[in-house]
């Protein structure tokens, strides 16, 4: 390919995407954004603890979601509820009855 249909080809695949950045939608919703805070919005407070190791994503989401709620739940002792091994959670359906549970 030429230096000019290089040029081209990029043009045509950055400039509608550059466009797009500057709507007056975008524009729009950063302001109705704006203007609602203080306005009934509430920040719930995460006591956020990162996964121990690859394979407990699904114990270690539930465990920051309940935290929202103020639960203090070890991560060990949910993988073990959810039957969580090296090759992680099997199910969705084996982490919903521990998160209900709590």
């Amino acid at each position: 390919m030429t230096a000019a249909g290089l040029t081209a080809a990029a043009g045509g695949i950055a400039g509608p995407a550059i466009a797009a950045q500057a709507t007056p939608a975008e524009k729009a919703a950063t302001q109705v954004t704006t203007d609602r805070r203080g306005h009934g919005e509430r920040e719930l407070t995460v006591d956020y603890e990162a996964q121990p190791n690859f394979y407990y994503c699904g114990p270690a989401a539930t465990r920051n979601a309940l935290s929202v709620q103020g639960k203090a739940i070890d991560v060990d002792t949910m993988a073990r509820e959810m039957g969580t091994t090296e090759n992680g959670t099997n199910s969705i359906n084996d982490i919903t009855p521990v998160l209900n549970k709590e």
